[in-house]
Order: structure tokens, then sequence, then C-alpha cells
């Protein structure tokens, strides 16, 4: 089996490589890498891979992201795994992505060690799908509305999310978003509940305890109103590059806007289809 490995790390191509090569049940293998998701897309021959391992986040190596790479992939029906480091943080939204819209086979650390790679590749070779903890946790639940679809309802919501990674006063967000203060003020009461669960139910966090409703002085509403901006602004700023990320937006833009209704889980449409 031909076996890819998308990451800006070539240390990974390696340890996948060693790992395979280092036992008589899996050294027939042959393992290959790109650096970047634009490596990837000039590949002619994407069909011919029977796995790959993709990191999600490439930072300074490219624009694209590990998102792009998994359209890619399941545009030419090639098994993939989300190869990722344990301790990136950043990284959640990411994932919560690629569960939502690409369903990976598995969800592996790049602190595995050479046996557990030697089984997930057989696993998958055999069809079956791996399963574990840390993988159910960013898969859309079998009944209810994904994590990912509370937190990004309306393809408008991205520009007051994007905003909000370079703004803290939400006169300033309403400025450059072209809305009104109103809008921004509902966008912080709806959305200050599901960025406490992603902290405490994903990142393992103390959420900050929310400011309740009140109809009382113009005051202690503006006091409210910060109390909220303040959490959401530092997790537009952690997840700043998830937000910023193109194919986010179209992802996003593919699925709809949901309002108040939950989208089914279908894979997007690739594109020229």
């Amino acid at each position: 089996m031909k076996i890819i490995i998308v990451d800006d790390h070539i240390a990974a191509e390696e340890t996948v490589t060693v790992a395979l090569a280092s036992d008589p049940a899996t050294k027939h293998h042959v393992v290959t890498g790109v650096r970047t998701p634009e490596e990837l897309h000039r590949i002619d021959d994407l069909e011919t891979f029977g796995l790959a391992f993709v990191d999600l986040d490439f930072r300074r190596q490219s624009r694209k992201t590990g998102l792009f790479a998994l359209r890619l992939l399941h545009g030419a029906s090639v098994p993939a795994v989300i190869y990722a480091a344990d301790d990136e943080d950043n990284r959640v939204l990411f994932l919560l992505a690629a569960f939502r819209f690409y369903r990976p086979w598995a969800l592996v650390s790049k602190r595995a060690s050479g046996e557990e790679i030697r089984r997930l590749v057989a696993t998958i070779e055999s069809g079956t799908r791996p399963q574990s903890q840390a993988m159910n946790r960013y898969q859309p639940p079998p009944r209810g509305i994904p994590v990912l679809d509370r937190l990004i309802v309306r393809a408008g919501d991205l520009p007051i999310w994007r905003a909000l990674a370079t703004q803290s006063d939400r006169n300033a967000i309403a400025e450059v978003t072209h809305v009104s203060r109103s809008k921004v003020d509902s966008f912080l009461n709806e959305y200050s509940a599901i960025v406490a669960e992603i902290e405490k139910e994903l990142l393992f966090r103390t959420p900050a305890e929310p400011f309740p409703e009140t109809r009382t002085t113009r005051g202690r509403a503006a006091r409210a109103h910060a109390h909220r901006l303040a959490p959401l602004h530092s997790f537009a700023v952690e997840h700043h590059r998830f937000f910023q990320d193109a194919e986010v937006k179209e992802l996003i833009e593919e699925r709809g806007d949901l309002r108040l209704t939950a989208a089914p889980h279908v894979a997007p449409r690739r594109r020229g289809s």
C-alpha cells in the first residue's frame, strides 16, 4: 500500500517510515511525503494512495491548512487520518471541522509508538475504522447539532469572529464588520455559552462565569457586554488561524446557514462538481 504523509516536518514522514519498515508484516508499505497541501494538490495520481496521514496547521509554510488537504483526499477517495500533536489547543476547531465535514478514519498522536502506528495501518488496511476516546471527542454527535455548527450558525458570523481576533471593543467590531452594535451584542449573547462549553469539555479549562441577563441600567448592560466580550475575544485570538482560513469559509458557505435547525452530516461537494 502507498501511504502519503502531509506534514511540514519531515520527521513525521520518517517516524511512519521507520515504524512500518521495522516489522516484516508492514515493511512492504511504501511511504512518501509532501510538506504542504499545495504539494499534495500537484500530485496527479492521488487516487493510487491507500492511506494518508495529515497534519492540520502548516503555519508559515503554507497559506492552506489540513482541511484543504482533506478535501483533496476525500475527492480522491483516499482514507485519511489526522496526525496531530497532543498539546496544541489552537487546533481544536480544525479537528471539529475535520470530523464534521470529512470523517477521518482516525486521530493519531505524534507521540504514538511504532507499534501503535503499525496496528493503526493494519486496521485501516483491513477496512476497519479504528475507535478511540480522543477521536470520539471531536466527532459529530449521533443526535443533535455538531459543536462546530453551534459555534458558527451563519456564514455571516465569520467576519465577526475574525474581527474579535483583532478587536476587543464592541464599537470597533461593529465598525470593521459594518454591523450595528446591537448585532455585536446579540452575537456575544448567542455564542458565550458554546465557547464556555468548548473551553470546559474540549480544552479542559474553567470558563469564565456567564454574566446574568439584565434589563437594568445602561451601565450594567455595558458591563455585561464587556464581560461576554472578553472571553470571546481571547477565544478568537487563540483560534485566529481557523477563523481566517479560506477553506473554513468555503465549507461554511457550502453547508449553508443553519439558523435554529441542525444540518445533515454530509461531506462537501468536490470542486467542479
